[in-house]
């Protein structure tokens, strides 16, 4: 008999339970999907820029194709550059797009904590994909993410989202570096529109394993 953990199980719970609501839906397309997201840090180390932090959503159920990153505490592209937020644009494992806050700070408060959202939108009848991280809020970096600040975009063939998993972006995000220095990484809610214009929401906390590196 196959065993699955407590957690793989209940990434496969809110998987169907997006997938159920994302059903009642299908008349309409999804033009909309925001993922919220929250880290708490325990005790940052500033002179080992840890931890660090990389979240992955797709608009298509993998990372084959378009897909975006947010990585926190660090820059991966096109040079590793120490604090600060990116946002990342990758199309299979090519690197296309970045965009950077204007801050390279490192985390350094205790207890510190971090929470955004992570929005793709493919208006109806539009060709432009956009992924941006808003309504960011933070000790180190203060407010981030307004006015377009984290945003890239990219022409697409897709003419909907709802292709979307949740599944990819909990278990392709992570903490990269330093995971006992993270005492949760959680996302909080889903969000989703169609475009009949209903907004759909689904409330399931899930925190990633993040105690994985020394």
């Amino acid at each position: 008999m196959q065993m699955y953990s407590p957690r793989v199980a209940c990434y496969a719970v809110v998987a169907a339970i997006f997938a159920i609501g994302l059903a009642s839906t299908m008349a309409a397309d999804v033009v909309k999907i925001e993922e919220h997201w929250s880290v708490q840090v325990g005790g940052p180390e500033p002179d080992r820029c840890a931890p660090q932090v990389t979240m992955v959503m797709s608009p298509s159920g993998g990372t084959s194709g378009d897909y975006f990153m947010t990585t926190l505490n660090h820059h991966g592209m096109p040079d590793f550059c120490a604090g600060g937020l990116e946002v990342q644009h990758w199309r299979n494992d090519d690197f296309i797009a970045s965009k950077q806050h204007g801050s390279n700070e490192k985390l350094h408060h205790d207890n510190e904590t971090i929470s955004w959202v992570q929005r793709m939108t493919l208006p109806q009848g539009s060709t432009t994909l956009t992924f941006e991280v808003d309504g960011g809020t933070s000790e180190t970096w203060g407010n981030f993410g307004a006015a377009g600040q984290l945003r890239v975009q990219t022409e697409t063939s897709l003419t909907r989202l709802n292709d979307y998993e949740p599944v990819v972006s909990l278990t392709e995000s992570g903490i990269g570096f330093a995971g006992n220095r993270v005492g949760s990484l959680t996302l909080t809610k889903l969000v989703w529109w169609t475009d009949d214009g209903e907004r759909h929401e689904l409330v399931a906390p899930i925190d990633i394993d993040t105690d994985i590196d020394p």
